[in-house]
This record gives C-alpha cells, structure tokens and sequence, in this order.
C-alpha cells in the first residue's frame, strides 16, 4: 500500500504531458485577447508544433494559424498569419490545466512584415 502512495505521489508532480488540443486553446485565447475586439475573433488553419519536451513534462513549441477579428470600423479585415511561442508544464496527474508561458507573439497585421518562407519553415503549410 505504501508503494502505491508513493506512485501515485510521482504521477501528481509529473503528470501527464500538455498536448496540442490544449496548446491551441491557449494559443486562440492568448491570440484573441491581443485583438481590438477579442469576441469577434475567428481562427482558422490553427496548429501545434511541438519543438521541445523535458523529462519533467515541459512542452515548448509554436502554436501557428490564422485570425480575423473586427478592426476599429467593425468590419473584418481578412485572416492574418500568427505566430506564438508557447512553454506548458502540466500542474499535475490529476489536473488536466498547465502552466503556460508566452515568450513572443507576432500577428501579420501588416502585410509587408510578413515573411512567408519564413512562416512556412516554422509552422508548416496553412491548411
């Protein structure tokens, strides 16, 4: 029985390592609260690239994809190219919630910033 505590005390300060359907729910809120208006936001083409994971459960990678969201007039102004850096580590076993970090995050608001090669090599293909 003591044994079992003692695994069971392992699993809650390990856990379970944070996954991509969770990286992309903090990448679309991280994302929308950057917007003027964070409720009309849509998304599209939104995925996880994993970059990085530690022995203690750390995930680090991209959370990459598209936005349009209502400007200063209401109206939308097209989908934008974003790109996050995204650090999670799992709060423990028996808590699916994380801890995250956000070390960068640039929207392409501005088509002459953007740089689709570059994009393309870290995130992928939108599709």
């Amino acid at each position: 029985m003591k044994k079992l505590l003692i695994v069971i005390a392992l699993f809650s300060l390990v856990g379970c390592k944070p996954g991509a359907e969770k990286a992309t729910e903090i990448g679309q809120k991280e994302i929308s609260a950057a917007m003027r208006d964070p409720d009309s936001s849509k998304f599209r083409y939104v995925r996880f690239v994993q970059q990085e994971e530690a022995e203690d459960g750390t995930v680090k990678g991209v959370v990459c994809g598209q936005v349009n969201a209502k400007n200063a007039f209401g109206a939308y102004p097209g989908f934008a190219p974003f790109i996050m850096e995204l650090t999670m580590k799992p709060k423990g076993f028996f808590s699916k919630g994380v801890t995250y970090t956000v070390p960068a995050q640039t929207i392409y608001s501005d088509p002459n910033q953007y740089d689709a090669a570059s994009y393309k090599k870290t995130c992928g293909a939108d599709e």
